[in-house]
């Protein structure tokens, strides 16, 4: 972050930070508190959030600052939560969306933690790279599992998975030292994403692009493939003068998000077998995705469930009417109904209005939107702590709330920022 930031903003970034980490290694890291019987401390990342929220929220107020992002989000959870409380009659499922969307808004205050860190925030972020990497090269190279897969403690009541494991037949999903194949489909593109909006050698960049899909390819996350490599096409096309590939692919990614759970449900798929099939896809289609829409549709369309209406939350207070949703949109609609549509198209009308500050940086970000999108077609991807801080700083950056395209002596490599700018500017 800029030097000139205060302690909170600073305490801020430090928390994104912690999270990316404790995400990055959570298999180990909850094997390790669970041999010493502190399985609790794993909500550290959580309590360290809200502090950041509260010191941010302390620090305007001494200074007079206004913050209507803050407003907005506590005006909206206030909304969706009381909603939640009337359908289900208890603060639990409240607590536990507020608690998922609350690193959504610390990446929204703190995107240039995220898109513009400090020289030594992006060494530290490539050494994290190489080692989630090299502990996926010996997950897939092993014919068993790693020693925290599989274990389960209980927290709370609810039995709670150190590690999950799953095979597509004879093949293991991938997962190294993330808690499953679907953390490590997150934190592998997160992670090269806030490489590619740093560095500049094109050859270094190519080697990070090419592992990171290899890693993708590794955890059989096929919407993680198509989303990473949809989103890299359309970058690779854009140019400082021509971002209509990438405006498009913003524009695609989001429409199919909504349409795809919609409108396939109402279609009979085919059936097939092999590692890459579209089983699983086609699962979420017949099954997952119909039964999603039986449960929201017991209450109003226009607001919902409410906050924590679907998803993990449920295992709280239906767990036999658990759903996973493995959609975005559906995952959205549940907890806020019709305003799902409003929120999404607002993501995408600041996506296709911002304005190019810094067009490397710009274009990653909205590359990174084209892959959360795109991922959150087959995955609630907002109920992963990790991609719900993402994505919030993804919007932030976009809404404009980065620092300006100026270079630092933060920054790595020669930068040629200005010239691109004045070129997006004639």
């Amino acid at each position: 972050m800029a030097s000139g930031a205060t302690f909170a903003e600073r305490f801020l970034g430090f928390a994104l930070m912690l999270e990316i980490v404790m995400a990055a290694f959570e298999g180990p890291l909850r094997s390790l508190l669970n041999l010493f019987h502190l399985d609790f401390l794993i909500f550290v990342r959580d309590a360290v959030l809200v502090v950041a929220v509260i010191l941010c929220v302390v620090s305007r107020v001494a200074r007079n600052e206004s913050c209507a992002a803050l407003g907005i989000f506590f005006l909206l959870i206030g909304v969706h939560g009381f909603v939640s409380v009337v359908n289900l009659h208890s603060v639990v499922p409240m607590a536990y969306g507020l608690k998922l969307a609350l690193p959504a808004l610390c990446g929204f205050l703190a995107c240039s933690a995220i898109y513009r860190p400090s020289r030594r925030v992006i060494l530290a972020i490539a050494g994290i790279w190489v080692l989630v990497c090299c502990g996926a090269a010996y997950d897939k190279s092993i014919t068993g599992d790693l020693p925290w897969v599989g274990v389960s403690v209980e927290l709370g009541g609810i039995d709670v998975s150190l590690a999950r494991d799953w095979h597509t037949g004879a093949i293991k999903r991938v997962g190294g030292f993330s808690r499953s194949s679907i953390g490590l489909a997150v934190m592998l593109p997160l992670l090269s994403f806030m490489l590619l909006a740093s560095l500049r050698n094109r050859l270094i960049l190519t080697i990070v692009c090419g592992v990171t899909l290899v890693g993708l390819v590794w955890t059989t996350q096929k919407g993680a493939i198509l989303g990473y490599g949809f989103a890299l096409l359309a970058l690779v096309l854009s140019r400082p003068m021509m971002t209509l590939p990438l405006r498009l692919a913003v524009v695609f990614s989001a429409a199919m998000v909504v349409v795809a759970p919609s409108v396939l449900i109402h279609f009979d798929m085919p059936r097939d077998q092999g590692t890459f099939s579209f089983e699983s896809f086609i699962s979420r289609i017949e099954e997952i995705w119909p039964a999603a829409w039986h449960w929201i549709g017991r209450y109003s369309p226009l607001m919902g469930v409410g906050l924590g209406g679907i998803g993990g939350a449920q295992r709280l207070y239906a767990p036999d009417d658990f759903n996973p949703s493995d959609n975005m949109f559906l995952y959205l609609f549940a907890n806020c109904g019709l305003m799902s549509l409003v929120y999404i198209a607002a993501v995408v009308l600041i996506a296709l209005s911002a304005r190019l500050r810094d067009y490397r940086r710009d274009s990653v970000v909205a590359a990174s939107l084209v892959f959360l999108f795109g991922y959150g077609l087959v995955l609630s991807l907002l109920e992963d702590q990790i991609a719900s801080m993402w994505f919030g700083a993804t919007v932030g950056w976009l809404a404009g709330l980065g620092p300006d395209a100026t270079p630092t002596g933060d920054e790595i490599g020669r930068s040629d920022d200005i010239a691109s700018r004045r070129l997006v500017e004639r």
